[in-house]
């Protein structure tokens, strides 16, 4: 029986802008995007059906699970019909913008790749992940990126960041769709921040780098607040 073994890292959003609404109700985004190493991990083996087993209770549907949606779609697209089980072990925490489900949607599409021998090359596959969600794209090259579009345009670079990330979870979980509501975009376009510029000496430019849904996030947690002005101080 094949068994993979994969690390499905999470992303930052290092700047994030929201440019303008579209005429699909969506909106287009201006955004730097890294990856970290912080991830979960996954065991992909074969079975007679679609297994999921977590060390962590989503309060879903297995079927709704992002990976048994990657796994089906990828099955879909070649005309093949090869059950899996997938052992999620979960480090990132949901619901905090670090892409976790999308990073692991992404790795069982690369896994299933590699197990099956079905031969897909990354843009392919990145072609099923934006059915499943704007962020699987990134981690299916999981490279720096300018995202544009609704998040699935990429423009990769090579950034090496001279600093260390600190990530910082709360256990705030902000509801996406409030706060693209909360900065009223119009379809005209504002100005876009070159965000490779401001990191092209290999640090963050403080006060270049912004993130559009800050002032929505502070406002609704004020504790956000108090981490981003500790984080500042130090």
């Amino acid at each position: 029986m094949k068994t993979l073994l994969k690390s499905a890292n999470a992303k930052i959003n290092l700047g994030l802008q929201v440019l303008n609404k579209r005429d699909d109700g969506f909106h287009n985004i201006n955004s730097l995007i890294l990856p970290i190493s912080l991830s979960d991990k996954i065991e992909i083996s074969q079975s007679e059906q679609y297994e999921l087993t977590c060390n962590v209770c989503f309060d879903i549907p297995m079927e709704e699970n992002l990976v048994i949606k990657a796994a089906k779609l990828i099955n879909q697209r070649v005309g093949q019909n090869n059950y899996v089980k997938i052992d999620l072990h979960k480090n990132i925490p949901s619901g905090a913008g670090l892409g976790g489900g999308s990073s692991d949607a992404a790795n069982v599409l690369l896994a299933m790749n590699e197990m099956f021998d079905y031969g897909l090359s990354k843009s392919e596959l990145a072609d099923i992940g934006k059915v499943i969600g704007s962020d699987v794209p990134f981690f299916i090259y999981n490279q720096p990126a300018v995202a544009k579009g609704r998040g699935e345009q990429f423009d990769f670079a090579d950034i090496k960041l001279q600093c260390d990330v600190v990530v910082v979870f709360p256990n705030i979980h902000v509801s996406t769709s409030e706060a693209y509501k909360s900065l009223g975009r119009s379809s005209k376009k504002i100005d876009e921040i070159d965000f490779l510029q401001a990191v092209s000496n290999g640090k963050a430019s403080y006060g270049k780098i912004i993130n559009d849904f800050e002032p929505h996030t502070i406002e609704s947690y004020p504790e956000v607040a108090d981490i981003k002005n500790e984080l500042v101080k130090n």
